[in-house]
């Protein structure tokens, strides 16, 4: 469960993985679909199409093992066309048979392209569709559909990610080039002459060139009159302290 609002490209990707497994659902004949997936260890069920039917997985989860945790380092798909007479995971049995599911398919999701993350499409039915070899192409292919979706997403967060990056720089270069033009209309001098005496105020009070620039910015917008923040048309010649470790700024720590 998120402790914050998903994002877009999540909610995206939440829709787009629900649409291919309702699509699987409909086309290979079960009644349900889940996607398990393992991240850092840790397994939970990231969609499916009916909620009630996510305890499959977790009774898996519990026990570490079943069809769904097997195929997540196994690439063959595991298919069960009576769960009942299967005895290997005594815990997944004995749950399918809870919700009257007999039979289901497993298959294995590739996730190269994500950093320490497994995955798994998992499909459960309450009668066992006959096997055949375009289903079971289908169905390799939807769970190709499902890895290709999850890194375009995580190709998206990266994306994003770089482009906040890109976005907090421009507007760090913004404040800067505001504060060298408040230097300049009340001191004089060059933009490069500007911009030494702001590296030598944030070395001096060791904070950070961007945090100095807004200071200078916003106590000249308070002051509405051109006059510096110590009240006689200059900027401030020293900064408020920072805490102690904070990183001095060079021209490019910005």
């Amino acid at each position: 469960m998120l402790d914050r609002a998903p994002t877009a490209a999540e909610m995206q990707l939440d829709r787009l993985l629900n649409a291919i497994l309702r699509s699987a659902v409909e086309t290979l004949g079960y009644d349900a679909a889940t996607i398990s997936a393992r991240h850092n260890g840790t397994l939970t069920t990231i969609a499916a199409t009916n909620q009630r039917l996510i305890a499959l997985d977790e009774a898996q989860y519990h026990a570490g093992d079943g069809p769904c945790v097997t195929v997540l380092d196994q690439h063959e798909p595991v298919r069960l066309e009576q769960i009942s007479a299967d005895p290997r995971w005594e815990d997944f049995r004995t749950t399918a048979e809870h919700f009257g599911v007999t039979s289901s398919l497993s298959l294995h999701v590739p996730t190269e392209g994500l950093d320490d993350v497994a995955a798994s499409l998992n499909l459960y039915g309450r009668n066992a569709p006959k096997p055949s070899e375009p289903g079971s192409d289908i169905a390799r292919a939807m769970a190709e559909q499902i890895g290709m979706a999850m890194q375009a997403a995580e190709a998206h967060k990266v994306t994003a990610s770089l482009a906040d990056g890109l976005e907090q720089a421009m507007q760090s270069r913004a404040v800067i080039e505001q504060a060298k033009g408040i230097i300049i209309a009340q001191r004089g001098g060059t933009p490069d002459e500007a911009f030494e005496r702001l590296k030598a105020l944030s070395q001096h009070g060791n904070v950070k060139l961007r945090d100095l620039a807004r200071r200078i910015v916003e106590e000249h917008a308070v002051s509405g009159d051109g006059r510096g923040p110590d009240g006689d048309g200059r900027a401030a010649e020293t900064p408020p302290p920072a805490p102690a470790g904070a990183d001095e700024s060079t021209p490019t720590g910005f």
